[in-house]
């Protein structure tokens, strides 16, 4: 993660920039927003982790409290299609 940024933050930034660099309109929605998911999974070396995606979705993880399953941080409501 560049500069000690949190996973969370490092894939927020990465994602910002996929959005920013999206500029075709068959690769937008209605909204303006990409008309694609897309989800970043990251780890650090300290064990902090992160999941984020564009649009809400769900990711796996499994510490020492066992396996879970854990909404992403979006960076946009709804689905891609709406």
């Amino acid at each position: 993660m560049r500069r000690g940024a949190h996973p969370k933050d490092a894939a927020m930034t990465a994602l910002k920039r996929v959005v920013r660099n999206t500029i075709e309109k068959r690769l937008l929605n209605g909204r303006g927003q990409p008309n694609f998911g897309l989800n970043f999974y990251v780890l650090n070396a300290k064990g902090e982790y992160a999941g984020v995606a564009m649009y809400e979705s769900t990711y796996a993880v499994c510490t020492e409290h066992g396996a879970q399953t854990l909404k992403t941080d979006a960076l946009f409501e709804g689905s891609a299609t709406d």
